[in-house]
């Protein structure tokens, strides 16, 4: 018997831990399980967005770096990427967008 008592105490405890009730409570009641559910789910947008526009970043200056070191190279940087390089300079210069 004692023993079944020091087992029930451990997964009490263990429960407790897990904050199993807290999660009953939340369940319990619709409106708080929906706000948490759309809280969590903004902030988890919020964050992919922030992490998407970084990674864009870097790899947008990954790919213009090469780009200009394509430049230099005698055959493919002055008949292929000279041009695209000097179309965007001029547009980007002008403000156009399209």
């Amino acid at each position: 018997m004692e023993r079944l008592r020091q087992t029930m105490g451990r997964l009490a405890n263990h429960m407790e831990s897990l904050r199993i009730a807290e999660y009953v409570e939340i369940i319990k009641n619709p409106r708080r399980f929906l706000w948490v559910n759309f809280t969590l789910g903004l902030v988890r947008g919020v964050g992919m967005f922030i992490g998407m526009a970084i990674l864009g970043a870097i790899l947008v200056s990954i790919g213009i770096f090469v780009l200009k070191q394509m430049v230099t190279l005698p055959v493919i940087g002055e008949k292929v990427i000279a041009p695209i390089v000097d179309l965007i300079t001029e547009r980007l210069s002008q403000g156009v967008t399209r």
